[in-house]
């Protein structure tokens, strides 16, 4: 399949989304804790509440993108994250960091996945599957850029430097690609429309039932990478494990992260996307077991094992976040159901990693790791059931 500049552009600009608005804070909060002489467990709260704004803000952005098109919200997204990287650069108290922390998050979504996969349903329709993997596949190195890169970067400049570097990488690369996306939307038709005549339908109510079990699968996925992003090298240490190891078998995540995608993009039509769902969410629950066997004894064999099957779980999940709504509920609306389910998977993600470490602290990494199998085999099951529960007529 040939893919217009857009997707690839999207792909840039998601990665620009994820790299100066999430990525950044775990390297500069701790520079703007030093300077203003906060805790850094302080900052990383006030990062974590800013998460939950985005809670709030799905299902708003959500409605935007299905009343004024995705690309006018992307646009908007790309100067509004410029606005709030600058101010960051220019706060002086606890105050300024506490409401713009706030306000990068809210407006966070409005220039990541939930928007740029709109973008690719309203434009693609129900052939955005290929899209979707080849954009996840390009911002999935957003880590891999960004981390470097503003350790670099922290040695030339201050970070309040960097803050208005990063303002500009929205302001002059993501906005001019933005504007350049098309104008028009496939309704759920297949017929090509000009944005300003999308119409917004509610969810059908014979498919609320599907619709719960999604937002409980995304959810329970969503609890099980937050926790593991922010606790793996603590719960490895306190399984046993040596920092080398551990290091080691967090690096292997991100690798088999893109292998797992670029899989998916070469062989996009051999699995149906609630296949692929559950595939993700088996892998990623294989992954926890190994883990989990670390109990016995902490051998290598299980910390890489659990890296190789997890990421790959990890990796296919950002993809089916996008092709499975689709999948079962079509191009009208996408941007509204994207809202109400990343809404509950961003309240979930939010209290998973400090629910995690709780557990490991109070009870050991047992009930810590148990906590995570639960909520890997709740997506399991709750996959399981969409999909065995449903009969769509309609395949990506």
């Amino acid at each position: 399949m040939k893919f217009s500049p857009a997707t690839i552009g999207l792909g840039v600009t998601m990665t620009i989304g994820y790299g100066t608005l999430y990525y950044s804070f775990s390297v500069l909060a701790p520079e703007i804790a030093g300077e203003f002489g906060w805790s850094r467990s302080f900052v990383f709260a006030v990062f974590s509440f800013g998460l939950l704004a985005g809670a709030v803000a799905a299902p708003i952005v959500g409605r935007l993108v299905d009343r004024l098109g995705a690309r006018l919200v992307l646009c908007i997204g790309s100067v509004a994250a410029a606005v709030a990287l600058a101010l960051f650069a220019l706060m002086q108290n606890v105050w300024h960091f506490a409401l713009i922390t706030l306000a990068a998050e809210f407006i966070a979504l409005a220039v990541q996945y939930d928007a740029g996969f709109a973008a690719l349903a309203q434009n693609h329709g129900r052939e955005a599957r290929a899209h979707i993997t080849l954009v996840t596949l390009i911002a999935g190195f957003a880590s891999t850029i960004y981390w470097p890169l503003l350790q670099w970067l922290l040695t030339v400049m201050t970070w309040r430097d960097i803050y208005f570097v990063l303002a500009a990488m929205n302001l002059l690369i993501a906005l001019p690609i933005h504007l350049a996306l098309p104008m028009t939307r496939i309704d759920a038709a297949g017929i090509v429309k000009p944005v300003t005549d999308a119409a917004v339908d509610g969810l059908p109510g014979e498919r609320t039932r599907q619709m719960v079990l999604m937002a409980v699968a995304f959810a329970a996925g969503g609890f099980v990478i937050s926790a593991i992003g922010a606790t793996l090298l603590v719960l490895m240490r306190d399984l046993g494990y040596a920092t080398g190891i551990a290091t080691l078998a967090g690096s292997l995540i991100g690798p088999s992260q893109v292998a797992a995608r670029l899989v998916e993009y070469v062989r996009r039509n051999l699995f149906s996307p609630p296949l692929t769902a559950l595939i993700a969410a088996a892998v990623m629950a294989l992954g926890i077991a190994l883990l989990a066997g670390s109990l016995l004894i902490p051998a290598t064999g299980f910390a890489l094992a659990f890296a190789l099957f997890y990421g790959a779980g990890q990796g296919l999940t950002s993809i089916v976040r996008g092709v499975l709504p689709l999948h079962y509920f079509g191009v009208q609306g996408y941007g509204r159901t994207m809202g109400i389910l990343s809404a509950v998977r961003i309240v979930v993600s939010a209290i998973a990693p400090v629910s995690v470490i709780w557990l490991n602290d109070v009870a050991g990494p047992a009930a810590a790791l148990a906590s995570l199998a639960l909520a890997s085999l709740a997506a399991v099951l709750a996959t399981l059931a969409l999909t065995a529960g449903t009969t769509s007529k309609t395949a990506l």
